[in-house]
């Protein structure tokens, strides 16, 4: 058995349902999620490309390092507004006769994924302003095998030590209660820790980090009614897996909206704790990607009916069989595998 085979024999878990509610500004609605065994969809990326013109109030052209990736869905549930409709929102600066100011660099649905601003150029999605890059200012202070970061006085301090670096002011006196859900960077370089730009966000009330904007590829995933969500999960990942390998990132990198602005987005995410279970489709597709470059060609073959060659489930109400096949210098493996036990 080669690497490949290996590797999903590590991986291949029991899938699950879940019914969730889909959370849109218009209605929200429930829908029946199915996970998948695998946590790699065997499928090509379907990027099309619509990028809006330099003429664009919302394409903003100047060029910035790639640090994050941004991770956002359109909260809106109406069904024809899907990837191909808020693509061309961005490109004709249109919503349904409104100016549309915002600007993302892709849009995920079942259909495809829709590329709109260039990857290396800022965009207007993650509320940060575009005034801020990335940056990182040195507390002086040792880095621990434990961190714990407060507010005090105004200034932030870790580990009980005074950092000296000012802290978001607000018409209230903020704490480390005010922080965002995902927390404040924090990173170590040269043995001491390092603090990243971060602001208070009026709108929602919540100290945030800079850099979404023009450091961070947005990416909006489709929530409209007729989706199958879990598909898009799935497709977000493997272009999150794609981004990550052309920009040097890592799994750290792929960040909610949350972290930039205190909105609670991706909504239908978030609220249905899948945050951690996307993270886990990326890290496969990520390390599935690294095989493939190597040169396998991976391929599945289903044998029970309930699995589709791209590796998705129909249902949960029989055991699961498939073979998976590789290829590589001509030389071909395969290996097949049976999942009991499966229910609704």
């Amino acid at each position: 058995m080669n690497e490949v085979l290996e590797y999903f024999q590590k991986i291949i878990t029991t899938p699950f349902a879940k019914d969730i509610t889909v959370y849109g500004y218009e209605f929200n609605y429930q829908h029946h999620l199915i996970t998948s065994p695998i946590f790699y969809l065997f499928d090509e990326l379907n990027i099309i490309e619509n990028i809006a013109p330099l003429s664009n109030e919302n394409r903003d052209g100047r060029i910035r390092e790639k640090k994050y990736i941004v991770i956002h869905d359109t909260g809106d549930t109406t069904s024809y507004r899907d990837a191909k409709y808020w693509s061309n929102v961005v490109k004709t600066e249109d919503y349904e006769n409104k100016p549309y100011k915002a600007s993302f660099q892709y849009v995920v649905s079942n259909k495809g994924i829709y590329h709109n601003i260039p990857d290396d150029e800022i965009a207007y999605h993650a509320g940060d302003s575009t005034k801020y890059d990335y940056a990182l200012y040195d507390t002086g202070i040792l880095a621990a095998p434990k961190m714990d970061i407060d507010i005090k006085d105004g200034y932030y301090y870790i580990n009980n030590q005074n950092t000296m670096i000012k802290a978001p002011s607000a018409d209230k006196i903020l704490t480390k209660k005010d922080f965002n859900d995902n927390g404040i960077l924090v990173v170590i370089k040269n043995g001491t820790y390092h603090i990243g730009e971060t602001y208070f966000n009026e709108t929602y009330q919540k100290i945030a980090n800079r850099g979404g904007n023009n450091n961070g590829i947005g990416i909006e995933m489709c929530i409209n009614e007729g989706e199958n969500i879990y598909l898009n999960y799935q497709i977000l990942a493997k272009l999150c897996a794609q981004l990550m390998d052309q920009n040097h990132l890592e799994i750290k990198d792929i960040l909610p909206h949350h972290y930039f602005s205190g909105k609670d987005c991706p909504m239908t995410m978030r609220k249905n704790q899948l945050w951690e279970h996307f993270l886990k489709l990326v890290e496969v597709e990520y390390q599935v990607l690294t095989l493939k470059k190597a040169g396998y060609i991976i391929t599945l073959e289903p044998i029970s009916t309930n699995i589709t060659k791209q590796g998705l489930l129909k249902d949960l109400n029989s055991e699961i069989r498939f073979i998976i096949k590789t290829k590589k210098d001509n030389v071909i493996d395969s290996y097949e595998y049976h999942i009991k036990n499966t229910s609704c």
